[in-house]
């Protein structure tokens, strides 16, 4: 097993990536004219534009840079590292983008980076149990009603079908990680191609890619991004650690459950106060 610093360093590398990725895809997002449903197409336009682009990539690393850190770490902290990427998105948007954050927003912030820090006190590396094969074809069907609920909200315009997208977007991206946490390479290499995981990982990454393009059109990056998170973050901790045999360091296992409620309420409380902006 690598050092336990390296999977940590991974971890921190996606949110980075993450975090600058989400500025740059609202910026492209900016120019394109809203879609009322879940319009494959906006993405056809969207790879035309340099900022996506990037955004893109930078997407791609940290998606790579995850699937190293799931195979060495319980998901509930690889994600809430991952939550990290918040504030690089928040950083950036008031920096170069002059988008007003105000000190309630900050305080938000401090709470995510508090409940990371004990996230990351708490959680002990370790490899994923092997499960069922019908737990296994759960996982790789997710996609479908996660498409059929994002179809149902993109034809909506209020605020909350964006926040809702937003949510169902980072389930997608979710499950990538959790893909990405059972998933082995076959012997020979090659014929691992053929896994079902391999499409289940392409699948929910392109869904999770429109969903929160779609949403990044209707409300703020930060306040997207945070609501993603939030999603992305609570449910595969849930999965790891119901099925997967994630567990915290023996008797830190309250600091779990502290530093995942101070993560999803700080993130709570920004996306609050994003929407008292809009």
């Amino acid at each position: 097993m690598p050092n336990y610093f390296i999977p940590i360093l991974a971890a921190f590398a996606c949110a980075v990536c993450n975090g600058t990725a989400a500025v740059l895809q609202k910026i492209s997002a900016d120019k394109e004219k809203k879609v009322d449903s879940l319009n494959v197409r906006l993405l056809a336009r969207l790879f035309r534009d340099r900022p996506y682009i990037i955004g893109i990539v930078l997407d791609l690393l940290g998606w790579l840079f995850t699937l190293y850190a799931v195979q060495y770490l319980p998901l509930f902290l690889v994600e809430a590292v991952i939550a990290a990427n918040i504030v690089i998105t928040a950083l950036i948007e008031r920096v170069f983008r002059h988008q007003i954050i105000r000190s309630k927003s900050y305080q938000a912030i401090a709470i995510i980076v508090v409940g990371l820090v004990l996230l990351a006190i708490a959680s002990s590396p370790e490899k994923s149990e092997p499960i069922s094969n019908m737990l296994r074809w759960f996982i790789m069907l997710t996609p479908v009603p996660i498409a059929a609920v994002g179809y149902v909200l993109a034809r909506s315009k209020n605020y909350r079908a964006s926040i809702g997208l937003a949510i169902v977007g980072g389930l997608a991206f979710g499950g990538t990680s959790v893909v990405g946490r059972i998933f082995r390479l076959s012997n020979p290499v090659w014929h691992t191609i053929y896994s079902p995981l391999v499409f289940a990982l392409i699948v929910s990454g392109i869904l999770g890619i429109l969903l929160f393009s779609i949403a990044l059109q209707r409300a703020q990056a930060t306040a997207v991004n945070a609501t993603m998170t939030a999603s992305q973050t609570v449910i595969p901790a849930i999965i790891g650690a119901a099925f997967l045999g994630d567990h915290a360091r023996v008797g830190l296992g309250y600091l779990v459950v502290i530093g995942i409620c101070l993560a999803l309420g700080g993130i709570g409380f920004l996306v609050s106060d994003m929407k008292t902006k809009t």
